[in-house]
Protein backbone atom coordinates (compact mmCIF):
# COMPACT_ATOMS: atom_id res chain seq x y z
CA UNK A 1 0.00 0.00 0.00
CA UNK A 2 1.43 3.50 -0.81
CA UNK A 3 2.13 5.70 1.81
CA UNK A 4 2.44 2.37 4.37
CA UNK A 5 5.16 2.80 6.84
CA UNK A 6 8.28 0.02 7.41
CA UNK A 7 6.80 -1.99 10.76
CA UNK A 8 10.91 -0.91 11.80
CA UNK A 9 9.88 2.70 11.56
CA UNK A 10 7.41 1.86 14.40
CA UNK A 11 10.02 0.40 16.32
CA UNK A 12 12.53 3.50 15.80
CA UNK A 13 9.74 5.95 16.84
CA UNK A 14 8.94 4.28 20.21
CA UNK A 15 12.83 3.68 20.73
CA UNK A 16 13.29 7.54 20.65
CA UNK A 17 10.10 8.63 22.73
CA UNK A 18 11.25 10.44 25.44
CA UNK A 19 9.12 8.09 27.89
CA UNK A 20 10.46 4.56 29.41
CA UNK A 21 9.03 1.92 27.02
CA UNK A 22 8.79 -1.97 27.45
CA UNK A 23 7.07 -4.94 26.47
CA UNK A 24 6.56 -8.43 28.04
CA UNK A 25 5.06 -11.28 26.65
CA UNK A 26 2.16 -13.20 28.37
CA UNK A 27 5.38 -14.67 30.67
CA UNK A 28 6.24 -11.27 31.78
CA UNK A 29 9.28 -11.74 30.27
CA UNK A 30 10.88 -8.58 28.27
CA UNK A 31 10.84 -7.99 24.61
CA UNK A 32 11.46 -4.09 24.35
CA UNK A 33 13.36 -1.67 26.69
CA UNK A 34 13.86 1.51 25.10
CA UNK A 35 16.41 4.67 25.48
CA UNK A 36 14.35 6.85 28.10
CA UNK A 37 13.68 3.35 30.09
CA UNK A 38 17.44 3.31 30.32
CA UNK A 39 18.33 6.30 31.07
CA UNK A 40 15.45 6.03 33.87
CA UNK A 41 16.50 2.92 35.76
CA UNK A 42 19.77 2.72 35.06
CA UNK A 43 19.67 -0.49 33.75
CA UNK A 44 20.52 -1.27 30.06
CA UNK A 45 18.57 -2.92 27.36
CA UNK A 46 21.11 -5.89 27.10
CA UNK A 47 20.72 -6.52 30.78
CA UNK A 48 16.96 -6.91 30.92
CA UNK A 49 15.95 -7.95 27.39
CA UNK A 50 14.53 -11.90 28.35
CA UNK A 51 14.34 -11.38 32.07
CA UNK A 52 11.18 -11.44 34.18
CA UNK A 53 9.93 -7.98 35.04
CA UNK A 54 9.90 -9.41 38.49
CA UNK A 55 13.25 -10.30 38.73
CA UNK A 56 14.51 -8.37 42.01
CA UNK A 57 16.78 -5.87 39.86
CA UNK A 58 13.55 -4.67 38.36
CA UNK A 59 11.08 -5.34 41.22
CA UNK A 60 8.77 -2.15 41.69
CA UNK A 61 6.51 -1.52 44.88
CA UNK A 62 3.97 0.75 46.22
CA UNK A 63 4.54 3.47 48.65
CA UNK A 64 4.21 1.00 51.74
CA UNK A 65 7.17 -0.56 50.16
CA UNK A 66 4.48 -3.85 49.40
CA UNK A 67 5.99 -6.04 45.90
CA UNK A 68 3.91 -5.49 43.13
CA UNK A 69 3.87 -9.16 41.70
CA UNK A 70 1.41 -11.66 40.67
CA UNK A 71 -2.43 -10.61 41.22
CA UNK A 72 -0.91 -6.84 42.57
CA UNK A 73 0.58 -6.36 38.75
CA UNK A 74 -0.22 -3.69 37.04
CA UNK A 75 0.94 -5.79 33.86
CA UNK A 76 -0.11 -8.82 35.17
CA UNK A 77 -4.03 -7.44 35.53
CA UNK A 78 -3.65 -5.81 31.95
CA UNK A 79 -2.99 -9.02 30.01
CA UNK A 80 -5.86 -11.00 32.12
CA UNK A 81 -8.70 -8.68 31.54
CA UNK A 82 -7.48 -6.73 28.44
CA UNK A 83 -8.06 -2.92 30.47
CA UNK A 84 -5.60 0.06 30.46
CA UNK A 85 -4.26 1.01 34.36
CA UNK A 86 -2.61 3.57 35.94
CA UNK A 87 -0.30 3.57 39.11
CA UNK A 88 2.30 5.06 41.14
CA UNK A 89 4.85 2.99 42.02
CA UNK A 90 8.68 2.67 42.85
CA UNK A 91 11.02 0.98 41.27
CA UNK A 92 14.78 0.32 41.71
CA UNK A 93 17.25 2.05 40.02
CA UNK A 94 20.75 0.20 39.35
CA UNK A 95 22.25 2.47 41.58
CA UNK A 96 20.33 0.99 44.39
CA UNK A 97 17.95 4.45 45.03
CA UNK A 98 13.70 4.18 44.63
CA UNK A 99 12.64 6.34 42.06
CA UNK A 100 9.23 6.97 41.94
CA UNK A 101 7.54 6.76 38.68
CA UNK A 102 4.24 6.67 37.16
CA UNK A 103 3.44 3.39 34.98
CA UNK A 104 0.58 2.98 32.06
CA UNK A 105 -0.06 -0.75 31.07
CA UNK A 106 -2.01 -1.84 27.67
CA UNK A 107 -2.49 -5.01 26.76
CA UNK A 108 -0.65 -6.00 23.22
CA UNK A 109 -2.92 -8.20 20.66
CA UNK A 110 -1.93 -9.96 18.03
CA UNK A 111 -3.94 -9.82 14.08
CA UNK A 112 -6.73 -11.71 15.58
CA UNK A 113 -7.32 -9.48 19.23
CA UNK A 114 -5.99 -12.28 21.04
CA UNK A 115 -3.42 -10.56 23.97
CA UNK A 116 -0.20 -11.74 23.42
CA UNK A 117 1.49 -9.48 25.97
CA UNK A 118 1.82 -6.40 27.58
CA UNK A 119 3.27 -2.61 27.23
CA UNK A 120 4.18 -0.05 29.69
CA UNK A 121 5.27 3.56 29.79
CA UNK A 122 6.58 5.17 32.55
CA UNK A 123 8.03 8.51 33.77
CA UNK A 124 9.66 10.08 36.96
CA UNK A 125 6.68 10.71 39.03
CA UNK A 126 7.55 14.02 41.55
CA UNK A 127 3.78 14.45 42.86
CA UNK A 128 5.28 17.50 44.58
CA UNK A 129 6.82 21.04 43.10
CA UNK A 130 10.71 20.23 42.48
CA UNK A 131 12.56 21.50 45.39
CA UNK A 132 13.53 25.24 45.10
CA UNK A 133 17.44 24.35 45.61
CA UNK A 134 17.58 22.37 42.44
CA UNK A 135 16.22 22.82 38.84
CA UNK A 136 17.04 21.27 35.86
CA UNK A 137 19.35 18.82 37.57
CA UNK A 138 21.25 21.81 38.60
CA UNK A 139 21.83 23.78 42.36
CA UNK A 140 19.48 27.40 41.85
CA UNK A 141 22.28 28.69 44.34
CA UNK A 142 24.44 26.73 46.61
CA UNK A 143 27.51 24.19 45.44
CA UNK A 144 26.14 20.25 45.29
CA UNK A 145 28.68 17.60 46.91
CA UNK A 146 30.65 16.32 44.15
CA UNK A 147 30.17 12.49 45.77
CA UNK A 148 26.19 12.10 46.83
CA UNK A 149 24.86 14.92 44.56
CA UNK A 150 23.06 16.73 46.67
CA UNK A 151 23.69 20.26 48.03
CA UNK A 152 27.09 20.34 50.09
CA UNK A 153 27.21 21.06 53.56
CA UNK A 154 28.24 25.09 53.18
CA UNK A 155 24.84 24.82 51.37
CA UNK A 156 22.83 23.62 53.75
CA UNK A 157 23.93 25.48 56.23
CA UNK A 158 23.11 28.64 54.23
CA UNK A 159 19.78 27.16 53.39
CA UNK A 160 18.97 26.45 57.12
CA UNK A 161 20.21 29.97 58.07
CA UNK A 162 17.40 31.49 55.55
CA UNK A 163 15.29 29.06 56.47
CA UNK A 164 15.21 30.10 60.09
CA UNK A 165 15.33 33.93 59.00
CA UNK A 166 12.08 33.68 57.09
CA UNK A 167 11.10 31.82 61.25
CA UNK A 168 11.87 34.60 63.06
CA UNK A 169 11.04 37.65 60.74
CA UNK A 170 7.73 35.72 59.75
CA UNK A 171 7.07 32.81 61.80
CA UNK A 172 7.07 30.59 58.70
CA UNK A 173 7.42 27.41 60.72
CA UNK A 174 10.08 24.77 59.26
CA UNK A 175 11.43 21.84 60.78
CA UNK A 176 14.76 19.66 60.60
CA UNK A 177 15.85 16.09 60.08
CA UNK A 178 19.25 15.09 60.73
CA UNK A 179 19.99 11.39 59.03
CA UNK A 180 22.33 9.10 59.58
CA UNK A 181 23.44 6.08 58.10
CA UNK A 182 23.79 3.09 60.16
CA UNK A 183 27.10 1.10 60.33
CA UNK A 184 28.53 3.21 57.08
CA UNK A 185 31.73 2.27 58.76
CA UNK A 186 31.03 -1.44 59.06
CA UNK A 187 30.38 -1.24 55.24
CA UNK A 188 33.92 0.20 54.37
CA UNK A 189 35.46 -2.75 56.85
CA UNK A 190 33.48 -5.48 54.80
CA UNK A 191 33.52 -4.07 51.53
CA UNK A 192 35.86 -1.11 50.87
CA UNK A 193 35.62 2.28 50.15
CA UNK A 194 34.03 2.26 46.96
CA UNK A 195 31.26 -0.09 48.70
CA UNK A 196 30.71 3.04 51.07
CA UNK A 197 30.61 5.68 48.24
CA UNK A 198 27.81 3.81 46.38
CA UNK A 199 25.82 3.53 49.78
CA UNK A 200 26.13 6.95 50.09
CA UNK A 201 25.13 7.89 46.50
CA UNK A 202 22.27 5.67 46.56
CA UNK A 203 21.21 7.13 50.08
CA UNK A 204 21.37 10.39 49.38
CA UNK A 205 19.18 9.45 45.46
CA UNK A 206 17.01 8.10 47.52
CA UNK A 207 16.50 10.84 49.78
CA UNK A 208 16.32 13.78 47.27
CA UNK A 209 13.54 11.81 44.80
CA UNK A 210 11.42 10.91 47.75
CA UNK A 211 11.34 13.52 50.26
CA UNK A 212 8.13 14.81 50.25
CA UNK A 213 7.36 18.55 51.27
CA UNK A 214 11.18 19.00 52.11
CA UNK A 215 12.50 22.01 50.50
CA UNK A 216 16.26 21.53 50.88
CA UNK A 217 18.62 18.00 51.16
CA UNK A 218 21.82 18.46 52.02
CA UNK A 219 25.26 16.30 53.10
CA UNK A 220 26.07 17.40 56.68
CA UNK A 221 28.70 15.27 58.15
CA UNK A 222 30.39 12.28 56.52
CA UNK A 223 27.61 9.92 57.02
CA UNK A 224 25.21 11.93 57.70
CA UNK A 225 22.47 14.16 55.37
CA UNK A 226 20.43 17.08 56.61
CA UNK A 227 16.71 17.62 55.35
CA UNK A 228 15.30 21.25 55.89
CA UNK A 229 11.23 21.01 55.95
CA UNK A 230 9.11 24.16 54.61
CA UNK A 231 5.79 24.56 57.00
CA UNK A 232 6.00 21.45 58.69
CA UNK A 233 5.23 20.65 62.49
CA UNK A 234 6.74 18.04 64.82
CA UNK A 235 3.72 15.29 63.40
CA UNK A 236 4.18 15.86 59.64
CA UNK A 237 8.13 15.50 60.43
CA UNK A 238 7.67 12.56 62.26
CA UNK A 239 5.18 11.11 59.50
CA UNK A 240 8.32 12.51 56.73
CA UNK A 241 10.95 10.50 59.21
CA UNK A 242 9.13 7.67 59.06
CA UNK A 243 8.17 7.49 55.31
CA UNK A 244 12.27 7.68 54.22
CA UNK A 245 13.04 5.28 57.02
CA UNK A 246 11.04 2.78 54.49
CA UNK A 247 11.97 3.87 51.36
CA UNK A 248 15.95 3.76 52.21
CA UNK A 249 15.41 0.42 54.24
CA UNK A 250 14.04 -0.92 50.74
CA UNK A 251 16.83 0.68 48.51
CA UNK A 252 19.68 -1.89 47.73
CA UNK A 253 22.24 -2.48 45.61
CA UNK A 254 23.98 -5.22 43.87
CA UNK A 255 27.58 -5.40 44.92
CA UNK A 256 29.83 -8.69 43.74
CA UNK A 257 26.90 -10.81 43.59
CA UNK A 258 25.72 -9.81 46.61
CA UNK A 259 22.49 -7.72 47.98
CA UNK A 260 23.95 -4.59 49.59
CA UNK A 261 21.53 -2.54 51.57
CA UNK A 262 21.09 -0.44 54.66
CA UNK A 263 19.08 1.24 57.28
CA UNK A 264 18.69 5.16 58.81
CA UNK A 265 18.40 6.69 62.09
CA UNK A 266 16.05 10.20 61.63
CA UNK A 267 16.41 12.48 64.36
CA UNK A 268 14.03 15.14 64.00
CA UNK A 269 13.24 18.79 65.61
CA UNK A 270 10.61 21.74 64.67
CA UNK A 271 11.64 25.52 65.09
CA UNK A 272 10.22 27.21 68.33
CA UNK A 273 10.10 30.65 69.85
CA UNK A 274 13.18 31.79 71.32
CA UNK A 275 15.67 29.08 68.90
CA UNK A 276 18.35 29.61 67.52
CA UNK A 277 20.04 27.70 64.89
CA UNK A 278 22.20 26.01 66.88
CA UNK A 279 19.76 24.65 69.60
CA UNK A 280 17.60 23.41 66.74
CA UNK A 281 20.72 21.75 65.42
CA UNK A 282 21.15 20.46 69.12
CA UNK A 283 17.92 19.45 69.24
CA UNK A 284 18.19 17.23 66.11
CA UNK A 285 21.47 15.62 66.86
CA UNK A 286 20.43 14.80 70.60
CA UNK A 287 17.66 12.61 68.89
CA UNK A 288 19.33 11.37 66.22
CA UNK A 289 22.55 10.43 68.68
CA UNK A 290 19.48 8.82 71.27
CA UNK A 291 18.42 6.66 68.24
CA UNK A 292 21.61 5.54 67.17
CA UNK A 293 22.91 4.69 71.05
CA UNK A 294 19.70 2.41 70.96
CA UNK A 295 20.45 0.72 67.82
CA UNK A 296 20.38 2.37 64.68
CA UNK A 297 17.11 2.20 62.52
CA UNK A 298 14.98 4.15 64.16
CA UNK A 299 12.81 8.09 64.77
CA UNK A 300 12.98 10.50 67.28
CA UNK A 301 11.38 13.77 67.17
CA UNK A 302 12.77 15.97 69.74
Amino acid sequence: MPGELDPKVYRTILEDLPTGVYVVDLDRRIQFWNAWAERISGHLRHEVIGRLCSDEPLMRCDAENHVLCGSACPLQQTMQDGHMREAHVFLRHKEGHRVPVRVRSIPVRDAEGSIIGAAENFDESRPWPEPRWRRGGKPAHGVLDPLTGVLDSPSTEAYLRESFHAFEEARIPFGVLAIAIDDLDGVWARRGRQAEEKVLRMVAATLSKNLSGAEVVGRWRENRFLAIVDKCPAEALARIGAALRSVVGAAALLWWGDRLSVTISVGGAEAVENDTVESLLARCERALEDCIERGGDGMRIA
